[in-house]
């Protein structure tokens, strides 16, 4: 009976235990700057603990944290994010060691520790005077079969690509000088030959990989444009850091959120915005 007696107790004890450790267990949703799977591996790893477990999701840029209360904080879960490069609601990660992370998963950076005062990001250069910019621009109609061309480029549609291209080309021809601002005449007499030249090339490339290569230069002469004739709506001028054999290349988005259109679904979320415009 006495060993008995000591099974129950030594059970209730154990239950007890296992109670309170779970009673302990916190769980929130908090917001972590990312890019791609490799991010999300890195950022897990770096949370995890004996006492904690994160969680992150890529689309909503959100993790989800477990973590025992009274054994650890959730500043302690953040620190350690923000010290593999992460950026988060508590903590932004030290330049040297965003710098140091692979091109892929150099995310945006745009979150800052609540309560206090973040300096701009002096990596987002600043647009045109509106007083240099036509309200109403008169490349309107280019800019609208750009980003359609991005959007095919995204997908990897050569077909719908080359089909656009020549949609451009129409845009282009039917751009009357006489109508444009000062500013938009300027800049249209310094970019009209290059713009026609990469628009044929567009038309004559044979496979997706030389169409994104014609992008990548038709991406400049277009971002020239916006600058002295703003678009209708807010534009993103984003960067591929891998492109280009590393060198890298440029493309301007109506969307903030990074859709690559020179690897396509390869890596879809490569890339950063430089510049809202």
């Amino acid at each position: 009976m006495k060993i008995k007696h000591y099974i129950i107790t030594g059970a209730f004890v154990l239950s007890s235990l296992t109670n309170y450790a779970q009673n302990n267990t916190v769980n929130t949703n908090v917001k972590i700057a990312g890019n791609c799977g490799m991010c999300k591996k890195t950022i897990e790893n770096a949370g995890a603990s004996a006492q904690a477990k994160v969680e992150w999701n890529e689309d909503n840029q959100t993790a989800t944290i477990a973590y025992d209360g009274k054994k650890t904080s959730l500043d302690a879960v953040l620190k350690s994010i923000a010290g593999a490069g992460y950026d988060n609601e508590k903590y932004l990660a030290a330049e040297d060691t965003y710098a140091k992370l692979h091109a892929c998963c150099q995310y945006e950076r745009n979150l800052a520790p609540p309560a206090s005062d973040s300096p701009q990001d002096e990596s987002i250069e600043p647009v045109a005077s509106v007083d240099n910019i036509s309200n109403a621009s008169n490349f309107q109609k280019i800019y609208d079969q750009y980003f359609l061309l991005k959007d095919a480029l995204v997908a990897a549609d050569s077909k719908q690509a080359a089909g656009l291209a020549n949609d451009l080309t129409d845009a282009i021809a039917k751009i009357q000088t006489a109508d444009l601002t000062k500013a938009e005449q300027d800049i249209w007499k310094t970019k009209t030959t290059s713009l026609k030249a990469t628009v044929k090339s567009l038309q004559q490339a044979k496979d997706i990989s030389k169409q994104r290569e014609a992008f990548a230069l038709l991406s400049e002469d277009i971002y020239s444009l916006s600058k002295n004739s703003k678009p209708s709506s807010s534009v993103y001028y984003q960067k591929c850091p891998m492109f280009n054999k590393g060198k890298g290349a440029t493309w301007l988005s109506r969307h903030k959120e990074i859709k690559n259109p020179y690897y396509g679904a390869q890596m879809l979320t490569c890339g950063s915005t430089i510049q809202a415009l």
